[in-house]
């Protein structure tokens, strides 16, 4: 079942480090995933196209191309798993925390590790039928149909070479779409796509850019903060969907480099995939 973990973090030493770690925090968890399996760590590494976990850079550190390490603090790290093998190495890591990390030429001493909503409100679990079976109990959304998701970390797309910072419908849903009928069990139907890019509009937002340094330090752009999302024509079914595929957010990312620190992001008013009463949300911390 997909799970969130967070990894609580102290840095042993102060140091100087990259102001984003997305691909030092990628590199470390292959590493982590490779002391239990190592053909599944190289398997992941050398997938081209969905892969099956997220990870975020590590959460704390000041923005900005630079950051410094405070041993006095402590930092998170999260990391998704979306298949059963990765879940199996979670179980582990929950139970007994890898000592320490290698991130950006700093160790950092694992504290904890945990999947519990109840221990950080970016951590939790849910099987794939699980979610499906919530929305479908819960009529999907009749009523307002609204989805307001937080991008937490830079969200972007690619498209033709080409990079596009900005979330618009058919962009979200669609990465989400690709995503869920690459991992879960039960595939959603292709026209869930053209709803997506014919029906959906953004109706609010609060978004800003920033700058990732890439691999060859070339920059990056995506965006953060708040999108609001509504329909123009209801289709009952097609709006169950897209629930699904909003709930699902919270573990798969959104758009390109989401297992390089990309992406991370949730549905507002829900909590591992179940919703509440709306709430404003801040970053992960």
């Amino acid at each position: 079942m997909p799970t969130a973990l967070i990894f609580t973090l102290r840095p042993v030493a102060r140091a100087v480090v990259e102001g984003s770690l997305g691909r030092a925090t990628h590199a470390a968890l292959l590493a982590l995933i490779a002391d239990r399996d190592p053909a599944l760590a190289a398997a992941l590494h050398a997938e081209q196209r969905v892969r099956p976990l997220t990870v975020s850079p590590i959460l704390g550190l000041e923005t900005g191309p630079s950051a410094v390490t405070n041993p006095a603090r402590r930092y998170w790290l999260r990391a998704t798993l979306l298949n059963t093998r990765l879940e199996h190495l979670s179980a582990e890591w929950a139970t007994t925390a890898p000592g320490q990390l290698a991130i950006g030429g700093v160790l950092w001493q694992v504290e904890q590790v945990t999947s519990s909503s109840a221990a950080h409100q970016w951590a939790g679990t849910i099987a794939y039928e699980q979610l499906m079976a919530d929305v479908l109990r819960q009529g999907g959304t009749r009523g307002p149909a609204r989805w307001r998701f937080e991008f937490a970390t830079p969200v972007m797309f690619r498209q033709r070479s080409r990079c596009l910072p900005l979330p618009e419908p058919a962009l979200v849903f669609g990465s989400l779409l690709d995503r869920w009928n690459a991992l879960a069990p039960l595939p959603l139907p292709p026209e869930v796509r053209e709803f997506a890019e014919t029906a959906l509009v953004v109706n609010n937002f609060a978004l800003n850019s920033v700058a990732v340094a890439g691999k060859g330090g070339v920059p990056q752009i995506g965006a953060v903060g708040s999108c609001c999302y509504t329909v123009t024509t209801r289709d009952r079914h097609l709006e169950t969907c897209i629930e699904v595929l909003a709930r699902w957010a919270f573990y798969s990312g959104v758009g390109a480099g989401t297992a390089r620190g990309f992406g991370q992001t949730r549905l507002c008013g829900v909590q591992h995939g179940r919703r509440e009463g709306e709430r404003r949300h801040g970053a992960i911390a």
